[in-house]
C-alpha cells in the first residue's frame, strides 16, 4: 500500500462547550480540511456529545492535552509535512483573546521554515483597536491564506479576504431552501431565542412581546423559545411563559449533538426566528426560516455578518416602540423570505470556492496547483541542471521558488504571468507567490503587505529562490527592496523585468536599477532592448563580473496555457480590445481608426478598466464599452471573436496579444516593445504606434477578407504553439531558476 505523502493537518476544535454555534463552525472547517490530509484535532476537556457534534471521523486523531497536541504538531512541522488550521470564530482583541494567535507563532515559524502551510479561515474580531491588531499581524504574515468571516474584519485587518460565515454551509440542502424561498407553506412556528448570559442583560419590553405574540396569532404560528447556548436556558423558559409558548431547553442530560438535532428540526418548521445571537439566525435561515435580529442591547455584529452575504436591515427593536410597530416590522421582514434564502444559496457558492482554495493551499507543495502525478509528463529542465539539483538537495526534494507580486482575478500583465505559473505543473520546482501589494492606490495596505513579505523572506529555508517581478518605480522600490533582503540573507535571487518603458526608466533611475539588478543571480527580460539595458546596468554596477558565457541576463518570453479550440466558423464578427482604456494603450487612436472602417455587422468591444475617461467617446458607431471583466470572461470573449487589436504606445510583451493568438484571433498591434518579434513572419499585423490611418487600413483588411483574416489567425496560433505555449517556455524558466540557485550556492561557498 503506497505511503500517504499528504500533509498532516493540525487543528484546534476546542471552544465554548455550551455553544452550538462554535460546534457548527468547527465541524464545517474540519470537514473542509479533512480532504487535504489526515486530521489531528485538539478538543480539550470536551463534555459528552461535543465530539459527536463535531462529526469527527474514526480515523481522526483527537487530543485532550494541548501540550501533547502541540508537541505532535511541532514534530510534524520539522519534517515539512504538516499544516496548521486556526480555530474559526470570534476573537477578542485582548491578550487573553489573542492567546491562540500568539502562542502558535513558534509553530508557524517552524512550519514556514520547513515548507509547511497555515490557513486562517472564518475568524472575526470583537472590537477594532489598533494595538491588538498589530499583535495579530505577525501571525497573519506567517499564514498562507487568511479569510475573515465578515467584510468589516477584513477591512480592519487590512489583509486577507472576506468570506461568508462557515455556518452558512450547514443545514438543509439547496433544493429544500429553493422550495422554502417560494413560500411559507408547512412552516407553523415562530422561534424566539435571546441571550441569557449575565444578570444585567435587559429583558424585552412588554410591547415587544405583545407585538411578537400578535404577529404569531395573525399568521397562525405556534410560539417556541429555544436555547442554542446553555446559558440561555433560563431565559428561554421565562420567554416561553411570557409569550404563552413552549420552550426547547438545554438541560444537562442532553448532549450537544442531541440539542442541535432538536433545534434544527424546530428551525425547519419556523417561518421566522427572532434572536440576538448570530448563529441562531444563521442556523435558522439555513433551515429555511427568515432571520430577524431582535435587539435588546445595541450591537452591529449580526448586521455586519449578514451584510457580508448581502442581507441588510433585518433588525427589530425589542426595547422601545409599541406592539403594533413590532408586528408591522415582523410582517415586513417575514415577506423577504425569497431574498434572504437566495443570499444564503449565494453564500454557499462562495463557500464552495473558498473550500477549494483552502484544500489547494493545504495540499500544495509550496505552490497553488496539483503536483504532477507519477509517470505524468512534466517540464523537467534538460541538461545537467536537474541532475545537479538532485545531487544538491536530494532526489525526492524540490526547489521552492517564491515570486514577489500578486495573483488573482485582477488586471495587469504581471498578475496574469504569476497566475499562469501557479496553474502550471513544473517538473523540478514548487512555485509559491508572496503577496507584496494589493490595490495600487492603497499605500497603507501596500506597506502592510511588504512588511508581511519581508517576514516571509526572513523565514524561508535555504533551498529557496526569490523572484522579484519589477517594471517601474514602485515595483523597483518595493519588490526590488525585498530582493535585496533575500540576497542579504544568502538566498538565490532572480529579477524578472516587465514593463513597457524599462529602457526609459533605467535611463531616468540608473542607480536604482543597478541596485536591484546587482542583487540578482539571474535577470530575466522580455525583449532584446531590455536585455541590452539590463546588461549595461549590471556592467555598470560591477555585478557582471564572473558572469557565465552569455551573461546573467536571459531573454525568456511570456507564455500562457493553450487556448480553447473554437472552430473559426463558430466565431462572431467581433473585434476585441483588452487592457486599460487609456492613452498608453491607444484608445484614442483606436476610436479614430474604427470610425473610418466599413464594418457593417461587426462590433468593436472595448474590455478593460477606464483609466482615462476624458478620451472615451460615446458617439463611435459599432463600439461597445464592456468595462472591467474577470480574466476568464475576457478569454471567453476572445474565444468567440475573430480579431484582437492592441494599439499601444508602450508595451513590453503584452499578454493580451499572446492570449489572442492562442485563441485563433487575427491580431493587429503596434510596433512597440517585443510585439514585432511576437508577430513576425505573418503571425499578425504590426502598425506604427499612434498612426490611426495605418490602424484603420489593417482593420479594414481583416474585416473585408475572410481569407486574410484566417491566414493571420492560423499563423498566429502556430507561432504561439511553437514559441509561447507554457509547456515550452516554462522549462526554460525552470532552467533559469535552477541556474540562479546554483550560482547562489557557489557564492555562499
Amino acid at each position: 500500500m503506497p505511503r500517504d505523502t499528504r500533509r498532516t493537518i493540525f487543528a484546534v476544535a476546542r471552544g465554548q462547550y455550551g455553544n452550538i454555534g462554535d460546534v457548527m463552525l468547527r465541524r464545517q472547517l474540519l470537514d473542509w480540511v479533512r480532504d487535504a490530509g489526515p486530521l489531528h484535532v485538539y478538543v480539550g476537556d470536551a463534555p459528552d456529545g461535543y465530539a459527536e457534534g463535531l462529526a469527527l471521523h474514526p480515523q481522526d486523531v483527537t487530543y485532550r492535552s494541548l501540550l501533547r497536541w502541540y508537541a505532535a504538531a511541532l514534530r510534524a512541522a520539522v519534517t515539512g509535512r504538516a499544516a496548521y488550521v486556526f480555530k474559526p470564530g470570534e476573537i477578542q482583541l485582548t491578550l487573553l483573546g489573542l492567546k491562540e494567535h500568539l502562542s502558535m507563532l513558534p509553530l508557524l515559524a517552524v512550519l514556514r521554515a520547513r515548507g509547511g502551510a497555515a490557513v486562517r479561515v472564518g475568524v472575526g474580531t470583537r472590537g477594532f483597536a489598533a494595538i491588538p491588531r498589530a499583535l495579530v499581524r505577525p501571525s497573519v504574515a506567517l499564514s498562507d491564506l487568511t479569510l475573515w468571516r465578515d467584510d468589516a474584519t477584513a477591512a480592519y485587518m487590512g489583509s486577507g479576504d472576506a468570506m461568508p460565515d462557515l455556518a452558512f454551509g450547514e443545514g438543509a440542502d439547496d433544493e429544500t431552501l429553493v422550495r422554502a424561498g417560494q413560500g411559507s407553506a408547512g412552516r407553523d412556528v415562530l422561534v424566539v431565542s435571546l441571550r441569557g448570559d449575565g444578570e444585567a442583560r435587559p429583558y424585552p419590553g412588554r410591547a415587544a412581546l405583545a407585538g411578537i405574540r400578535a404577529y404569531a396569532d395573525a399568521h397562525d404560528l405556534e410560539v417556541w423559545t429555544a436555547a442554542q447556548v446553555q446559558v440561555d436556558d433560563e431565559r428561554a423558559a421565562a420567554l416561553a411563559e411570557d409569550l404563552g409558548g413552549r420552550a426547547l431547553r438545554w438541560r444537562e442530560a442532553r448532549g450537544h449533538d442531541e440539542q442541535e438535532r432538536a433545534l434544527r428540526a424546530l428551525y425547519a418548521r419556523a417561518a421566522v426566528t427572532v434572536s440576538d445571537r448570530l448563529h441562531v439566525l444563521v442556523a435558522a435561515c439555513t433551515e429555511g426560516a427568515v432571520p430577524v435580529a431582535g435587539a435588546v442591547v445595541s450591537s452591529e455584529k449580526i448586521a455586519r455578518h449578514l451584510g457580508t452575504i448581502g442581507v441588510h436591515d433585518v433588525g427589530l427593536d425589542l426595547v422601545g416602540g409599541d406592539a403594533a410597530a413590532v408586528q408591522r416590522r415582523l410582517d415586513e421582514l417575514g415577506g423577504r423570505r425569497g431574498e434572504v434564502l437566495s443570499a444564503v444559496l449565494g453564500a454557499r457558492e462562495r463557500l464552495a470556492d473558498h473550500r477549494a482554495d483552502v484544500v489547494d493551499v493545504l495540499r500544495r507543495e509550496r505552490r497553488t496547483g496539483p503536483r504532477a502525478a507519477p509517470g505524468e509528463a512534466t517540464t523537467a529542465p534538460a541538461g545537467d541542471g536537474l541532475e545537479w539539483l538532485a545531487g544538491e538537495i536530494g532526489p525526492t526534494r524540490r526547489l521552492s521558488v517564491h515570486h514577489l507580486g500578486r495573483v488573482g482575478d485582477v488586471a495587469g500583465g504581471m498578475t496574469q504571468v504569476l497566475n499562469g505559473y501557479l496553474e502550471h505543473r513544473f517538473g523540478a520546482v514548487d512555485v509559491d507567490v508572496i503577496t507584496t501589494r494589493g490595490d495600487p492606490h492603497d499605500t497603507r495596505a501596500a506597506a502592510t503587505a511588504s512588511a508581511r513579505a519581508a517576514l516571509r523572506i526572513a523565514l524561508l529555508p535555504w533551498s529557496s529562490v526569490v523572484v522579484a517581478h519589477v517594471s517601474g518605480r514602485g515595483s523597483f522600490v518595493r519588490e526590488g527592496g525585498l530582493l535585496r533582503l533575500a540576497h542579504a540573507r544568502g538566498l538565490a535571487t532572480v529579477a524578472h523585468v516587465h514593463g513597457s518603458s524599462f529602457a526609459a526608466f533605467a535611463a531616468e533611475r540608473p542607480r536604482l536599477v543597478r541596485w536591484v539588478l546587482g542583487a540578482a543571480d539571474r535577470v530575466i527580460v522580455l525583449s532584446e532592448e531590455s536585455r541590452e539595458v539590463a546588461t549595461r546596468a549590471l556592467d555598470a554596477s560591477g555585478a557582471g563580473a564572473g558572469a557565465p558565457p552569455g551573461g546573467r541576463v536571459v531573454l525568456v518570453p511570456n507564455a500562457i496555457a493553450g487556448g480553447a479550440d473554437v472552430p473559426l466558423a463558430d466565431k462572431d464578427d467581433v473585434v476585441v480590445f483588452g487592457g486599460a482604456v487609456s492613452h498608453r494603450k491607444g484608445i484614442d487612436v483606436l476610436q479614430r481608426a474604427w470610425e473610418g472602417v466599413e464594418a457593417a455587422g461587426w462590433e468593436l468591444v472595448v474590455a478593460g478598466p477606464v483609466t482615462d475617461p476624458h478620451l472615451v467617446r460615446d458617439d463611435v458607431p459599432g463600439m461597445r464599452l464592456a468595462g472591467s471583466m474577470p480574466h476568464a470572461a475576457l478569454m471567453t470573449l476572445l474565444d468567440s471573436s475573430r480579431v484582437a487589436v492592441l494599439p499601444s504606445r508602450e508595451e513590453a510583451l503584452p499578454m493580451f496579444v499572446l492570449e489572442a493568438m492562442a485563441r485563433d484571433n487575427a491580431v493587429i498591434a503596434t510596433d512597440v516593445g517585443g510585439v514585432a518579434e511576437v508577430l513576425a513572419d505573418g503571425a499578425g499585423t504590426v502598425v506604427p504606434a499612434g498612426d490611426a490611418g495605418a490602424l484603420r487600413h489593417a482593420l479594414q483588411d481583416v474585416i473585408s477578407s475572410a481569407e486574410h483574416r484566417e491566414r493571420l489567425a492560423a499563423s498566429g496560433r502556430a507561432a504561439f504553439e511553437g514559441r509561447y505555449r507554457a509547456d515550452r517556455v516554462f522549462s526554460a524558466l525552470e532552467d533559469v531558476w535552477i541556474a540562479a540557485y546554483r550560482r547562489c550556492r557557489a557564492r555562499r561557498r
